[in-house]
């Protein structure tokens, strides 16, 4: 008889991943995970702790996958907005995930001004605040101010809160970065 075929890690959190994209991190059991691979929950186990380990791998996960996205978003609109769209479409589209990186518990990330000193961060900032020539303090604060709209707006919208079409929304977007940059 061959050996049974081990789930990895890997395994274990892509579909694990999947599964939140689905159905949100609260409904990802371990019983759940399981008959979605196809074996006992022991593999689970072996590769994580317990199920707040694998929730806070879907949290970078998550992460990874929303920056991967805003970074990659090209094309004729300007790239703070670019950006702030591809944000609000992740909290619509993605509202599982979305959901569990906007939640409370942060697993000791960074905060604002510590990820925009990283290569991520540095090319989202960029981004923003586009190639003119504020202090970087002053990028920083624009940014800060920027997204605190950009993500209470995104959570409104993903909590079903707030109801605009694409055209309010970028409109509010534009409005409100030319009023950063007033501000600056």
């Amino acid at each position: 008889m061959p050996p049974k075929e081990k789930v990895s890690k890997a395994r274990v959190s892509e579909t694990a991943f999947e599964m939140t994209r689905e159905y949100g991190f609260s409904s990802v059991t371990a019983r759940k995970l399981a008959e979605r691979l196809g074996c006992s929950t022991q593999p689970i186990f072996r590769a994580y702790e317990n199920m707040e380990e694998l929730r806070e791998d879907l949290f970078y996960m998550s992460t990874d996958h929303l920056i991967a996205r805003m970074l990659a978003k090209k094309g004729k609109t300007p790239s703070y907005m670019a950006i702030a769209l591809e944000y609000i479409d992740f909290a619509r589209n993605e509202k599982n995930l979305f959901e569990l990186i906007a939640s409370v518990d942060d697993f000791g990330t960074a905060t604002i001004n510590e990820f925009l000193k990283t290569d991520e961060g540095s090319q989202i900032l960029g981004k923003i605040t586009g190639t003119g020539s504020p202090a970087p303090a002053k990028k920083i604060e624009l940014f800060t101010m920027f997204w605190m709209f950009v993500h209470g707006m995104a959570a409104l919208i993903t909590g079903n809160r707030l109801q605009f079409s694409d055209r309010e929304i970028r409109a509010y977007i534009t409005k409100a970065y030319e009023g950063f940059i007033k501000t600056i």
